[in-house]
């Protein structure tokens, strides 16, 4: 009965439902022969996010539907279902990279290696609610987790994987390797390890020993000497023998073998000085007979120091001499056989005396820097109009340095050249040739005028220039000046007396403005006027005139007044009137010369002193 009546209801809908069916496989068929495009991929997935309510159709309706449908569009229809899943939830796939972190490799093994997920059984429950004979749905719905994997990121994967695995080996056998070298210096002395200034790198304590006792059999030390001599200390001299004790042992023991490596990158230096013995008396007495050690075969060492090589100093390398540092050469020597080692260079070992100052010495840069400084302050004088320079040659010869590296000054140097300097320029006291007022040629010498350069204060003067560092232009400190320069230096206003014609001139401005005879002293020793170039000291008016002292009397041989007198010596000789005197001139002085003084008529002894004046030169000569 109930068959009957659902025959009849679907005989009587048939044309309704028939209609549906067609629009629905028309539909299909144009979306299968259109194909999907990204828009119609979009506009699905919105569609999906926002469903739109439709009407749902009951199970008879979907059955009915579905087996209307011809089978090639059911089964070109799941495939399209299927491909349209898949595409959607490969955009899904890149939504969820873009937001989340990859899974790990191990996440996505597991998820592979577990069929039993939850996207397989959501398909095996599809597929046993919607039937077998319902594969549309049931393919629609499948989809593994794998699936989403390409076969690229697969074997990216296993690279990974296999890169891991083949360090981890490298790292093993690295660890075993130096785990190995480790237990092999427990026993064996590290890289770059020296004992006693041999080298045993890798060797045991007792190849250690087996060496030192064969070093004792013909064993010789050859000393290598400065001057290129040599000397030879035997083995046998001294008793040399090997002792074999516990120091090695030690010194492998102290080794920490788990840091073995880092001897590869710095050196070891052992000592084990209670391997050997030998007489030390013995010895002893070898190195005090060699010849280095003889002091008529040792030189001292020369320090390093600024030179001047004729247009500047500079640095002259040190020399290292052959004079022995007796102390530090024995224990050399003691150490070298401590060691068995057969040779030693004095000099490179540090047994003789080194120099003070290297030339790469600061002190020793500090000083030449300073010495040529000083070759800056050069002096040039003026003498008149002939300049006297002193060069920088000169100047080397006064700027020396000590043994300290303190740059000081030659005085003596300095001295000397003051000296010749004073010997060619002062005129005090030197002979001088002139022409009389009368035109007699004449020559005088002796006396206290002239130029005289003050040689103590020059020679201060020069240093002070010299340690300022620039040049100067100056004349010499002079003790006296003159009236100018050149052999006349006394100018063109000056007193002259002849003494050998009993005459005497004032001559002013090179003219003659008084002359007049005179009266000088006794020729004898005691009372003769001296020869020679003086200057007035004072004068005065009147003045009284007082003799040397008579040594019986103790009372002055004289005391005279006088109206004028004009001093010109320090022993007190000068110019003054003599009214005692009957007449002047000729041989008068002979007979009844004076004490030394020029006796002058009055009235030209009173013209004199209006005329002349302290400082004005007097010349006397014969």
């Amino acid at each position: 009965m109930g068959g009957t009546n659902d025959k009849r209801r679907r005989q009587g809908s048939g044309k309704k439902h028939t209609d549906r069916r067609t629009d629905d496989i028309e539909y299909f068929a144009y979306r299968l022969d259109d194909g999907p495009d990204e828009s119609d991929i979009e506009k699905k997935e919105k569609k999906r996010k926002n469903p739109r309510p439709r009407p749902q159709r009951s199970d008879l309706q979907k059955a009915q539907f579905t087996s209307e449908i011809p089978k090639e569009i059911r089964a070109q229809r799941g495939k399209e279902v299927q491909r349209k899943e898949l595409q959607r939830k490969e955009l899904q796939r890149k939504e969820v990279q873009g937001k989340e972190p990859q899974k790990s490799h191990e996440q996505k093994q597991k998820a592979q290696s577990h069929p039993g997920s939850h996207t397989e059984k959501q398909t095996k429950q599809n597929g046993q609610k919607n039937g077998s004979d319902h594969g549309v749905r049931t393919v629609s719905s499948a989809s593994p987790a794998g699936h989403g994997r390409s076969k690229k990121d697969k074997n990216k994967d296993k690279v990974k994987k296999t890169a891991l695995l083949a360090g981890g080996g490298i790292l093993g056998a690295a660890a075993l390797v130096y785990l190995g070298f480790a237990f092999y210096f427990t026993n064996h002395f590290y890289f770059n390890t020296t004992i006693n200034g041999n080298d045993f790198s890798g060797k045991t304590v007792k190849e250690v020993e087996a060496y030192m006792e064969k070093q004792v059999e013909g064993y010789t030390l050859t000393l290598k000497e400065n001057d290129g001599g040599t000397e030879v200390i035997s083995g046998e001299d001294i008793s040399l023998e090997y002792l074999p004790g516990k120091e090695l042992e030690k010194i492998v023991k102290d080794q920490n073998a788990l840091l073995w490596i880092r001897a590869l990158f710095q050196k070891g230096s052992a000592e084990a000085k209670v391997d050997v013995q030998y007489d030390e008396a013995a010895l002893d007495a070898l190195i005090s007979g060699l010849q280095c050690m003889k002091p008529e075969n040792q030189t001292p060492s020369v320090s390093a120091k600024p030179t001047f090589d004729g247009n500047e100093f500079v640095i002259t390398k040190e020399v290292v001499g052959t004079q022995l540092d007796q102390e530090a050469f024995s224990e050399k020597i003691k150490e070298k056989i401590s060691g068995f080692q057969h040779e030693i260079d004095l000099e490179k070992e540090g047994c003789y005396i080194q120099p003070k100052f290297t030339e790469d010495s600061p002190e020793v840069i500090a000083a030449k820097d300073k010495m040529n400084s000083y070759l800056g302050g050069t002096v040039t004088y003026q003498m008149g109009s002939t300049p006297e320079g002193i060069d920088k040659a000169k100047l080397a010869e006064w700027i020396t340095v000590d043994e300290n590296m303190n740059v000081t000054f030659a005085t003596d140097n300095i001295s000397t050249y003051v000296r010749d300097l004073a010997s060619r320029y002062d005129t005090v006291g030197k002979t001088r040739s002139f022409t009389t007022p009368t035109g007699k040629a004449a020559t005088v010498s002796g006396g206290t005028y002239g130029w005289s350069i003050d040689e103590a204060a020059e020679i201060e003067q020069l240093k002070a220039d010299i340690a300022g560092g620039q040049p100067v232009q100056r004349e010499p400190i002079y003790e006296q000046r003159a009236a100018s320069f050149g052999e006349t230096d006394w100018g063109n206003t000056y007193a002259e007396v002849d003494l050998s014609t009993q005459h005497m001139w004032y001559i002013q401005d090179g003219n003659v403005v008084l002359e007049t005879d005179i009266v000088s002293g006794l020729p004898t020793p005691d009372r003769i006027t001296p020869e020679g170039v003086y200057d007035v000291l004072y004068k005065e008016s009147p003045s009284v005139l007082v003799g040397e002292k008579d040594p019986e009397t103790g009372q002055p041989i004289y005391e005279t007044e006088v109206r004028y007198w004009m001093q010109f010596t320090w022993s007190g000789v000068g110019f003054h009137d003599a009214d005692w005197q009957t007449a002047f001139g000729g041989s008068l002085y002979q007979s009844v010369g004076s004490h030394g003084c020029i006796n002058m008529p009055v009235d030209k002894a009173g013209q004199l002193l209006n005329l002349i004046s302290a400082g004005v030169p007097v010349i006397c000569h014969y």
